[in-house]
């Protein structure tokens, strides 16, 4: 009895409809848009994709701001003023996934003790988000697939359809081609959600929003711990700038605040942040990381010759790993300067 309870409480669980968000940096919290290549890239491709009904996929690794892109694309969209569903995809339980998705009559299997709309319901005539859809298991793909192809949903037990005007965004950190390539995800689906692809890219490969991020969720974290943390100390920012942040701006932003509860002093400081942090920024010196530790006496690109220039800007931005500008402050020379050079020598951007 307390098991089929538990199933109940779970299938009749009201579908998390929320209203359209706000255009304010403040009231996304969670992430804002930076100012770096990859940024303003990703701001182009949402205005000019928003406007449409083209179905959406979202690429990027964990704790990159997924959600946060679904959700710009519904407010500049026509359909922002209607609902936005948000669904994670892997925290569906796989028996009660299609249930969840599409809903149930009462009656239809055990613990269906009443009837129950479905994600697909509550998100009509709006948007529906699917979080980490490669989770899915193959049977609820092949449901998926016939809800968008007929735009049509039919409830579990149900024989009636209810036809449904959605628009379908869905985001992922698996690479779906390799899905579709091991047979674990459909490939007419996959060309079904990827009629227009966006990447979200890794905060260590956009250094120059990493301060711009800092200063968002250190004005978060004042504001809800009643704090007045003015800065971070210069080691702290060091130490920031040299981590690969694997989590991304999840992690910065729980980094951040945890050291904002920390401190005493007006600036966050080394001691404030967690011990495993410290050592991953230090532990792995990346390639070239000797030279660039002793770097020629004079720094000039003008006074070296061809070869050493192209592995003296090598090293350098490794050293800074690949942050433009303070790899052409290191180099004597500008950033136009140092993107011709980089160009002339093959050497990739990132």
């Amino acid at each position: 009895d307390e098991i089929l309870s538990t199933i109940s409480r779970a299938l009749h669980k009201t579908p998390e409809v929320s209203p359209a968000p706000s255009d304010s940096p403040q009231d996304t919290g969670f992430y804002i848009e930076g100012s770096s290549n990859n940024a303003l890239k990703l701001h182009e491709y949402i205005t000019l994709v928003a406007p449409t009904n083209m179905s959406v996929l979202i690429t990027g690794e964990s704790g990159t701001g997924k959600e946060f892109v679904a959700r710009k694309i519904h407010l500049n969209s026509e359909r922002s003023q209607k609902p936005f569903v948000a669904i994670d995809c892997g925290a569906l339980p796989r028996d009660l996934a299609g249930s969840e998705l599409f809903g149930h009559l009462k009656g239809s299997f055990t613990g269906a003790f009443a009837d129950k709309a479905g994600q697909f319901e509550a998100a009509n005539t709006g948007t529906i988000f699917l979080d980490e859809i490669g989770n899915l298991t193959y049977e609820i793909q092949v449901q998926l697939l016939r809800a968008i192809q007929e735009r049509k949903i039919r409830r579990i037990g149900s024989t009636v359809e209810i036809p449904i005007d959605v628009r379908i965004i869905c985001a992922t950190n698996d690479d779906l081609k390799q899905a579709v390539a091991r047979g674990d995800f459909r490939e007419d689906l996959y060309h079904r959600i990827n009629e227009f692809a966006m990447h979200v890219a890794p905060l260590r490969e956009r250094p120059e929003d990493l301060d711009l991020f800092i200063s968002h969720f250190l004005t978060q974290a004042n504001a809800e711990l009643k704090r007045n943390i003015t800065g971070l100390s210069p080691e702290v920012l060091q130490i920031f700038s040299q981590y690969s942040w694997p989590g991304n701006l999840r992690e910065l932003r729980n980094i951040v605040k945890r050291s904002v509860l920390l401190t005493h002093g007006s600036s966050i400081t080394r001691d404030t942040l967690p011990t495993e942090l410290i050592e991953e920024s230090l532990a792995e010196k990346p390639a070239g990381q000797a030279v660039a530790d002793h770097p020629p006496h004079d720094n000039s690109l003008k006074e070296s010759s061809r070869r050493s220039e192209r592995d003296l800007i090598i090293a350098t931005l490794e050293k800074v790993r690949f942050n433009k500008t303070k790899a052409a402050r290191l180099l004597n020379v500008d950033r136009k300067t140092l993107y011709n050079k980089m160009k002339q020598y093959g050497i990739p951007l990132q």
